[in-house]
């Protein structure tokens, strides 16, 4: 790909020569594009970047059919059109290209397309970069509006309420015995309806540790805790007292000082976190790693 700074041929996500990020301008944000308001997405290679494509029929069918297609004579990328306004990346003459290793079979709107021949990404990459950036936002405390209902909880003084989770379950590990036993060996009868057998009774017992759902409620963070509020158990965790952290799709386990056990919590997916990226938005169920990056922020940020 072509450095739009200084015209140097390279390839991955910065140049070699300058530094700049390949695919964006100078003093661009990154996503950011110049994109052509008018032409047709053929107009450009969006494997190379250089010539148009130029609209071929494609054999297939031992030559006995044909479709249309989309080629780039410097390249050897092909497009077959696949419905109304999407094409698939069908050929390439070598397949180290970027562009092959990233939508190579892949079913592309032609707009999509079109970013990607301007240095551009799809419409599911740009989301992938665009959580990216949300994360390392939250790590450095700049978290977007969630509901904040605390209800009846009580903010200590310079607290503020950050997020207030509902239908969260707080589960924790707890020690599961389970008993085998049994007896063997031939049986005689010593009376009407009465064996006995000729080996002794054995058994045996484990135990082993079962993660288990201990109550239901809802799961506030603030700039300074960690609080879940249940029918049957109430936890205040204080931020800097959190030891670790680790996230799952939908939930997040802590350990924090002066507990042995691991606390789990599940259900963070029942809040909605909505990210704006460069006039972008998309709306993102919580997850656990969203969830613990915003830990880290307003850890960070105290």
């Amino acid at each position: 790909m072509q450095c739009p700074n200084c015209g140097f041929e390279g390839e991955g996500k910065y140049c070699s020569n300058c530094g700049n990020l390949l695919g964006v301008r100078p003093g661009e944000p990154a996503g950011e594009t110049t994109v052509p308001v008018q032409g047709s997405w053929s107009d450009r290679c969006p494997a190379c970047g250089s010539e148009s494509l130029s609209k071929t029929a494609e054999k297939k069918f031992f030559g006995l059919a044909s479709r249309e297609a989309f080629t780039c004579s410097k390249c050897g990328a092909v497009f077959v059109p696949m419905n109304k306004d999407t094409f698939k990346l069908t050929q390439i003459a070598d397949r180290s290209n970027p562009v092959w290793t990233d939508y190579g079979n892949q079913v592309l709107k032609d707009q999509e397309w079109l970013r990607i021949a301007y240095g551009g990404l799809s419409d599911a990459k740009q989301r992938e970069v665009d959580i990216e950036y949300l994360l390392e936002q939250l790590q450095k405390g700049q978290i977007p509006q969630l509901s904040a209902d605390i209800g009846s909880l009580i903010l200590k003084k310079g607290e503020r309420p950050v997020a207030a989770i509902p239908g969260v379950t707080l589960k924790e590990p707890r020690s599961v015995r389970t008993t085998y036993g049994g007896g063997g060996g031939p049986s005689f009868r010593i009376a009407k309806g009465v064996y006995i057998r000729t080996t002794g009774f054995g058994a045996r017992s484990e135990s082993h540790e079962e993660i288990r759902a201990i109550d239901s409620g809802t799961l506030t963070l603030t700039s300074k805790r960690l609080l879940f509020t249940g029918q049957k158990r109430t936890t205040n965790i204080k931020l800097e007292k959190i030891v670790a952290m680790e996230p799952f799709k939908d939930g997040i386990a802590v350990n924090r000082e002066g507990k042995q056990k691991t606390e789990y919590y599940t259900g963070l997916n029942n809040a909605v976190l909505t990210v704006g990226v460069e006039g972008r938005s998309y709306e993102e169920p919580l997850s656990g790693v969203m969830f613990m990056c915003m830990v880290q922020g307003l850890i960070n940020c105290e």
